[in-house]
């Protein structure tokens, strides 16, 4: 069966149904090979993508990439500042475990923290011999902050960025990559991976493979405004997966990327160094400072900060203010710390432009705990599909950092997940012939790609996607929740599910692309909206102002996401083990030293035992109250 975009009809030389973008948009020709085969097909390549498919190679397996965009420039792989990273030679490992047991507030992965403490210095060496991490001079030292002039500065300095590097390495393995080619859906023999489909975004041309294994590392997702600068990330593993009736864990918990009061949409603006400055030298090695450091001054202080400037609202911004950042303790390959000049050594610029309001990036659940659920015992994404793996940001469920972002887990974490997930999926392979893949299920998939161009009227995708982003991006959906606003949202995503989604159209590859994007956003949006909604108390990045307080008694567990036998969106709790539960003996206010809005009141306790945030002194490795 050929599959030919219908091309409408012509008026004055103009497809008069296509959208704007296809005025501009030049023909290209479709790729010359459209089937492959190998042992082990992975999925985007970021960090995680990235060393999944040189581990597996290394092992021997025969390994092919299929990428959204092209490797090192898709999704957030232009983002990274900098490495985080455990010292080897810091002696307390349970006091930086207790601190990240507290710091997640009693439903972090510790089994995932050990190992990340165990091998985050040896991958980030592996990322250094990358050409990943390496320095180059300062925006300041070369006198393009004074100017204000990132555009030179990056000119300058743009045969040091570290995106181009990533095709290197794939070469130098002798990796294939099938680029700007979106990946639909796995195929299945006998309910084990046979292969999958996608298809050329440029020339709308689908794409068939064969394997014996997939390692999905599609990243996470978001809502993200007008004015981010690192792609859309749209959950396209995350609805192959949910679809598979596997769960996803950490719906409920968001990031907290910031922008400004008075330029909301240009999260650009006050962020303009981060992603200029973009090769972070060596990273940062972890000491119990720096934990306390983010976790319980830094990273929660945020937290409370941003409830209470929806609560309480703002004072005027004109944008002509400067902060302060956090320089932290830097590096390492030395190992050794000093203090010095926090961009070249590998952290963050000495000041900013002022941030003030949070929600930059609804839908970005406090990363590298959201994802498919494995089990707690699973230490390589091994999912419940035979030959399925997943691996890093938002599609591996470790919640490593339980119900809030936890810098000591960045991207040397998904490296680690993708070196984990691609060994386990190397050794799944060897000895085993290739499975038969079944062409009723290809041409499925096919149709479902080319569904919008079979229909001459229908819906806009980039209405869809706008609608979606307006909902979620609702402080009462994404900072201060309810239950009313979000039953209210919940039922808005319904509609678009029930009436919008099914009449989506397009007619070019472009199109294609954002009518899939959107369906995975309307799935999307229901789990997040659900997930909310069930989980009524308040903890970490999740608060609800009708449930206000931690709920050790009835939430000290996981909120999987799932699909019935009927196709329906249900939640149901996952617990975890007794020993990362922390001291249940304690007060609360022991227990939780940094309290939501109301949490005190409520719980009737005197403001002379609450912690004050201002006067934070660490006791036993770990934030605590006076």
């Amino acid at each position: 069966m050929s599959y030919v975009l219908n091309p409408g009809s012509e008026v004055s030389g103009v497809n008069e149904y296509s959208f704007i973008e296809r005025q501009y948009m030049p023909e290209v020709a479709s790729p010359s090979v459209t089937e492959y085969s190998c042992d082990v097909l992975v999925v985007g390549c970021g960090f995680a993508g990235l060393h999944a498919a040189v581990t597996a190679k290394k092992a021997g397996a025969d390994v092919i990439v299929v990428d959204k965009g092209k490797p090192g420039y898709s999704g957030l792989s232009p983002f990274a500042q900098g490495a985080s990273y455990f010292l080897p030679e810091y002696e307390d490992r349970q006091a930086c475990l207790t601190a990240a047991q507290r710091g997640g507030e009693y439903i972090a992965n510790l089994k995932w923290y050990e190992i990340w403490m165990n091998e985050s210095a040896k991958v980030v060496e592996e990322n250094r011999e990358f050409g990943f991490m390496e320095s180059y001079p300062t925006a300041k030292e070369s006198g393009y902050w004074d100017e204000w002039n990132p555009v030179g500065y990056r000119r300058e300095f743009l045969s040091l960025m570290r995106q181009g590097r990533w095709m290197e390495v794939l070469e130098k393995y002798e990796i294939p990559v099938v680029d700007h080619t979106m990946f639909v859906d796995v195929t299945l023999n006998e309910g084990r991976i046979s292969g999958g489909v996608g298809f050329h975004v440029k020339s709308a041309t689908p794409v068939v493979f064969r394997c014996k294994a997939v390692c999905m590392c599609t990243g996470t997702g978001s809502m993200k405004p007008t004015g981010y600068p690192t792609s859309e990330d749209t959950f396209d593993g995350e609805y192959i997966c949910m679809n598979l009736g596997l769960s996803v864990v950490g719906k409920e918990f968001d990031d907290f990327h910031q922008t400004a009061s008075f330029a909301p949409g240009n999260y650009f603006y006050n962020n303009t160094w981060e992603y200029t400055e973009n090769m972070n030298g060596a990273g940062i090695g972890v000491t119990m400072d720096s934990m306390d450091e983010y976790l319980f001054k830094r990273t929660r202080s945020k937290s409370v900060f941003r409830l209470q400037s929806v609560l309480e609202g703002l004072e005027p911004v004109d944008g002509t203010e400067w902060q302060s950042a956090f320089t932290g303790a830097t590096t390492i390959f030395e190992g050794k710390q000093e203090k010095g000049d926090p961009r070249k050594n590998g952290y963050r610029r000495s000041r900013e432009r002022v941030r003030d309001i949070f929600g930059a990036a609804p839908g970005m659940n406090s990363q590298l705990s959201c994802g498919v659920f494995c089990g707690w015992d699973d230490t390589e994404g091994k999912t419940a599909v035979p030959g399925l793996y997943v691996a890093g940001n938002g599609i591996y469920g470790s919640q490593i950092n339980g119900a809030i972002f936890n810098m000591q887990t960045n991207h040397p974490c998904c490296s680690i997940m993708g070196n984990h997930a691609g060994a386990a999926a190397a050794e799944y392979v060897k000895d085993m012939p290739l499975p038969a893949q079944e062409s009723e299920q290809v041409r499925s998939i096919i149709d479902e790609i080319m569904a919008p161009t079979k229909r001459n009227k229908g819906v806009d995708p980039n209405l869809v996607v706008e609608k979606l982003r307006n909902i979620m991006i609702d402080a009462g959906v994404h900072i201060v929740k309810s239950e009313k606003a979000l039953t209210a949202a919940l039922m808005q995503v319904e509609i678009i599910r029930d009436r919008m989604i099914p009449m989506l159209i397009g007619r070019t590859g472009h199109d294609l692309r954002i009518c899939l994007e959107a369906k995975h956003k309307c799935l999307s949006a229901e789990m997040k909206l659900r997930a909310n909604l069930f989980r009524t108390e308040s903890r970490g990045m999740h608060y609800r102002e009708d449930y206000p307080c931690h709920d050790d008694e009835n939430w000290l567990c996981h909120v999987g996401v799932y699909k019935d036998e009927d196709g329906q969106i249900k939640c149901r709790k996952i617990d975890i083990p007794d020993e990362w539960k922390g001291d249940l003996s304690l007060p609360h206010e022991k227990r939780y030293v940094v309290m939501f809005p109301n949490e005190a009141e409520t719980l009737d306790i005197p403001e002379e035992k609450i912690y004050k945030l201002n006067d934070a002194r660490r006791k036993g490795g770990a934030g605590g109250a006076e």
